[in-house]
């Protein structure tokens, strides 16, 4: 068992805007394939700013009133103050909650670019054609392993490793197993969206290893296994993953107490909060709110237009607390930790940072829908968690409104002042309130995941498929219904216990078994996944693999003669993987195989519309084998596509995937092959 040193955050002294524009490799298509123009990215028509939880997210019903919506966590406990400021309170609207409609066919407005595309005929069930198109995919897989049987070195090659490998984690995958991984490396945030020009930018401990005991490289390791030791870090050292999710996940709080202040140095300060303020165009409302709560008041004293330093430590100096939806926009430390987390748990994760002057409160007692992590930053803040008053609240799907004390179920199941180096776990549904202690402030992020995450929510995807694909099946799904069902059903018969009531109810429960099937399943699964992929945000792309994607800086040479040359050019001899292992998704769906990525995502929440790519039944298999093969590497040569170049240039220009050329760090990917 082999620990890593875990480096502390520190802000980069240059950093470069993670929407800057990538260098793309033109090719010529093949004959008979048309290459679609680039076309303007179009802009989501939900807010694009904060995650699922804040009230300027689509698609969900929550209150912005609550400190920690499904980003952040909540700060209530004391009603002392100072004045309150005259600013005008104003009026929170909240969304309605959006449901995406899977049994139905559903209008596709997500930008999309296509290579290799054939379409085929429309069926007039769209949902069932999610089993047709897994069906086709099958039978295109067994036609191409009939040709690669006579294949050459390369092939082989391919064959053996997805023969083994792949073969194995098909098996694997279907018990939901997480993957193996060789060792346990304690590995904290360090990579960047962009990489810094020196790395001494990075504040690290020391003697903290940038290769594993067998060589592999850190940034060569499965971003799920990157995930995991983040995660690690935010919770340790005293409690292992294991031993959290077994004992408090989703079951009961956490508290870390490690009297160690610069834990989280890095992470947050007031003075990065000053200088974000200074250089970006942070806006009232849309990105911060200024709060106050008095006398069992909860208030909200938002100005317009941008927040700049003087008006919002003036609000601060007159007790009022400030929350910010969305810090891992503009801070890159909050982005790190969380484009990290968002690969170990596969859902969106988000944060909101709290910051309290001395002896005041800002929100008022409430629930949430998040599981929340309170990591506190500066200062002392005290908070008191309360048991759900009725099991609906247990595991929350949606969050509650302010509450009043008197609604609260008697005194707290936790009562605990966090000082700085902290650390407060507590499941979704649990009551919380916090105030900070006198003399003295507080600053906290609340990093908060699995928002409609849970069971129930695949149900609702999972059963308007299943319906459609069963309906289709099954002709006792068709037959009429009995002519003396209203009858035995219904309000006035619901207590009725006649023998046909019970006959009826057994074949109901009959039919209702039939609907579920494995093809059903993956589809409903793939449909959350596809989520995910708009919901993500961006990757990093680590400081040792910025060469080998597109957006390392040497791809091209800028000649004196005014030309342009490629000045890596991918070939058969180059070896590709996928940059992380969540950073796309297969999906069949209105008779088309599409694959969902989020490397064209912005920082801020659903900025663009969803991305995807269209591609027929063979280049899917190319795909799949990249898929199955993550971490290690695959020869350009070996991939079961007819037109490979073609195929790797667009994932490539996507920033999809990560290209080494022949002969470059081959340790490197003896190593990724044998992690």
């Amino acid at each position: 068992m082999e620990t890593l040193a875990v480096p502390v955050f520190a802000k980069p002294a240059d950093e470069l805007g993670n929407d800057a524009v990538k260098p793309a490799i033109t090719s010529t298509p093949p004959p008979g394939v048309a290459k679609k123009p680039p076309q303007k990215r179009k802009k989501s028509s939900a807010s694009p700013q904060s995650p699922p939880g804040t009230d300027a997210s689509a698609g969900t019903k929550t209150k912005r009133d609550n400190e920690h919506d499904a980003n952040g966590a909540q700060l209530p406990g004391s009603s002392q103050g100072n004045t309150t400021p005259s600013a005008k309170k104003q009026k929170q609207k909240q969304p309605d909650e959006g449901k995406e409609s899977v049994g139905k066919k559903q209008k596709m407005s997500g930008k999309q670019a296509r290579f290799h595309i054939k379409l085929y005929a429309t069926s007039k069930q769209p949902v069932a054609s999610t089993t047709v198109g897994i069906a086709k995919k099958k039978k295109a897989k067994l036609q191409q392993q009939t040709v690669a049987s006579g294949a050459g070195a390369g092939t082989e090659q391919h064959k053996q490793q997805n023969g083994t490998a792949a073969e194995s984690k098909k098996k694997s995958s279907k018990k939901n197993r997480p993957s193996k991984v060789n060792g346990s490396i304690g590995l904290p945030p360090t990579s960047v969206a962009t990489p810094l020009k020196r790395v001494t930018q990075i504040k690290q401990e020391p003697k903290t290893p940038t290769r594993t005991s067998t060589g592999t490289a850190l940034h060569e390791l499965d971003s799920v296994t990157i995930g995991r030791h983040t995660f690690a870090w935010m919770i340790g050292p005293g409690t292992t993953v294991e031993e959290f999710m077994r004992t408090h996940w989703e079951r009961k709080p956490l508290l870390v107490q490690r009297h160690n202040r610069t834990y989280y140095e890095g992470l947050l300060s007031r003075a990065m909060i000053d200088e974000m303020l200074r250089t970006n165009n942070i806006e009232y409302t849309k990105n911060i709110d200024i709060t106050s709560y008095r006398d069992g008041q909860r208030e909200t004293h938002n100005p317009d237009g941008r927040v700049l330093p003087p008006d919002l430590w003036h609000f601060y100096g007159t007790g009022c607390s400030v929350r910010m939806l969305n810090p891992q926009t503009y801070l890159r430390s909050v982005y790190e930790l969380n484009v990290k987390l968002q690969e170990y748990f596969h859902c969106m994760t988000g944060a909101n940072f709290y910051l309290t002057p001395p002896g005041s409160q800002g929100f008022a007692p409430h629930y949430d829908d998040i599981e929340a992590f309170v990591l506190q930053i500066e200062g002392q803040k005290r908070w008191r968690l309360y048991g759900p008053r009725q099991p609906q609240e247990v595991l929350a799907r949606v969050s509650s409104d302010n509450l009043n004390q008197d609604e609260l179920s008697g005194p707290p199941i936790l009562d605990v002042v966090l000082e700085a180096g902290d650390l407060l776990y507590f499941p979704r549904g649990c009551i919380h309130q916090a105030a900070t202690v006198p003399g003295a402030h507080s600053l906290h992020i609340t990093v908060s995941m699995y928002q409609r995450n849970c069971w129930a929510d695949l149900f609702e995807q999972l059963l308007p498929i299943a319906l459609a694909t069963a309906a289709d099946e099954e002709p006792l799904l068709r037959e009429g219904l009995p002519l003396d069902l209203h009858q035995h059903f219904g309000i006035v018969h619901s207590d009725g216990t006649s023998t046909e009531r019970r006959r009826l109810i057994v074949r109901i429960r009959t039919m209702f078994d039939k609907l579920f099937s494995d093809t059903a399943i993956d589809a409903a699964v793939d449909q959350l996944a596809k989520r995910f992929q708009h919901d993500a945000l961006p990757p990093l792309v680590d400081f040792g693999e910025w060469d080998d994607t597109v957006y390392g800086a040497g791809n091209y040479e800028f000649r004196p003669d005014g030309t342009v040359q490629c000045a890596r050019p991918i070939e058969d001899r180059s070896s590709v993987r996928l940059l992380r292992r969540n950073i796309l998704r297969l999906v069949s769906e209105e008779e088309k195989l599409r694959i969902y990525y989020h490397t064209d995502n912005s920082r801020e929440y659903h900025q663009y519309e969803a991305n995807f790519l269209e591609l027929d039944h063979e280049t899917a298999l190319g795909v799949e084998l990249l898929i199955k093969m993550y971490p290690r590497y695959v020869l350009v040569s070996s991939l079961p596509v007819e037109d490979r170049l073609e195929f790797i240039r667009s994932l490539w220009e996507k920033g999809l995937i990560v290209c080494r050329r022949p002969g470059e760090d081959a340790n490197v990917n003896m190593a990724a092959s044998t992690s």
